[in-house]
């Protein structure tokens, strides 16, 4: 069962105080800017590039933002931008990813941003997918999409999310309620966003040399409706070089993911108190948070620490929907062996081939 929060005061809701930002109406083809963050992908940027020029939908700019790449990428950058005039490369000091897509950011100029990470492409509907649901969403300032997951060599190993259904439409109480976590939300090079929201999420700090995307994903529901093509529009690499991509579950990396978390609710929190004060104050912690609560005890588990008990206790109080089938899982997975219970999660949590077998085999998605 998740944790309930009462916001009221009086007859007014902490949330209700939250402004939406206002959005100009979009033209009948607004300027779409793509922003590439590249480092030591050389093997990978010009097809990124290829997939962002080839598009049925043209864009205004192609901006490649380079985090001082020891590799070929530059050269290779180059080359494209050669050809094509609405091709630019930066060139910056290494500054780890928030750093590299800022940089993008400033010099970009187009009514509708869209990421891309240099080791992922488009497919050539991406860009008029995208535009269309903005002008089909018009109080949408945030746009998500499926991703088709590839391997190495770009062969299929599925669709991601698999089987939850994308959020859309004003997810800000959800959002607010459940600590500052929208669920179901895809990763960088699924996310687009109209100039006006970016404006309010841009510059990311800094200090999220990796992750930064997450930025976006706490606070763009906060400030805007949410559009969302159900079809997949772009290929998500997994290989060893991106660690978001991992393919096991470890103790060392929830521990570093609990403290990414940490540091975003606090974003999140000084964001809500340059609203209004009760926003902040309200904001329910972190530590209630059912992904936060399952991480954490995930990660004290694995790890085999005492500790684990306690944090089983609590996943269950605060946590779990005595609805939820996988729920049911979580609950009595503290009889497991330790090596069973590794097994089972990264069977659970990871995107195996196996599991899109089974998914795909169920033949439809849940909530």
């Amino acid at each position: 069962m998740g944790m309930a929060f009462d916001t009221a005061i009086g007859d007014e809701m902490a949330i209700d105080k939250l402004v939406r930002v206002k959005l100009h109406s979009l033209s009948e083809r607004p300027a779409v800017s793509i922003l590439i963050t590249c480092f030591n992908y050389e093997a990978f940027v010009g097809r990124a590039i290829e997939s962002a020029l080839d598009q049925t939908y043209a864009p205004s700019q192609v901006i490649v933002s380079d985090d001082a790449s020891t590799d070929n990428s530059c050269a290779v950058v180059e080359t494209y931008v050669q050809r094509d005039p609405r091709v630019r490369l930066l060139r910056n000091v290494h500054g780890g990813m928030a750093a590299n897509v800022n940089a993008a950011y400033r010099a970009s100029s187009g009514d509708i941003i869209c990421l891309l990470d240099a080791d992922d492409t488009f497919m050539p509907n991406k860009l008029e997918e995208v535009v269309r649901s903005f002008q089909q969403n018009p109080r949408a300032g945030f746009g998500i999409h499926r991703a088709s997951m590839v391997d190495h060599e770009g062969r299929q190993r599925g669709t991601y999310p698999l089987l939850s259904s994308l959020p859309s439409g004003d997810c800000a109480r959800v959002t607010y309620e459940k600590s500052g976590i929208l669920m179901g939300l895809p990763p960088t090079t699924n996310l687009s966003l109209r100039r006006e929201v970016a404006e309010r999420i841009f510059p990311i700090p800094t200090q999220y040399t990796g992750y930064a995307e997450q930025m976006i994903h706490r606070l763009a529901p906060l400030m805007t409706e949410l559009c969302a093509v159900d079809a997949p529009l772009a290929h998500w690499r997994q290989h060893g070089k991106n660690d978001q991509n991992a393919t096991r579950i470890t103790a060392r990396r929830l521990e570093r993911e609990l403290k990414i978390m940490d540091t975003l609710w606090l974003d999140q929190k000084s964001y809500l108190d340059s609203i209004d004060p009760q926003l902040s104050r309200e904001f329910p912690p972190i530590g209630r948070a059912p992904l936060y609560l399952r991480a954490n005890y995930i990660r004290l588990r694995l790890a085999n620490d005492p500790g684990s008990q306690q944090a089983h206790a609590d996943l269950c109080r605060y946590g779990l929907n005595s609805h939820s089938k996988v729920d049911l899982f979580w609950r009595y997975s503290n009889r497991l062996p330790l090596p069973l219970f590794d097994r089972a999660v990264n069977l659970l949590l990871t995107q195996s081939v196996w599991k899109q077998m089974v998914g795909r085999a169920f033949g439809k998605r849940s909530a």
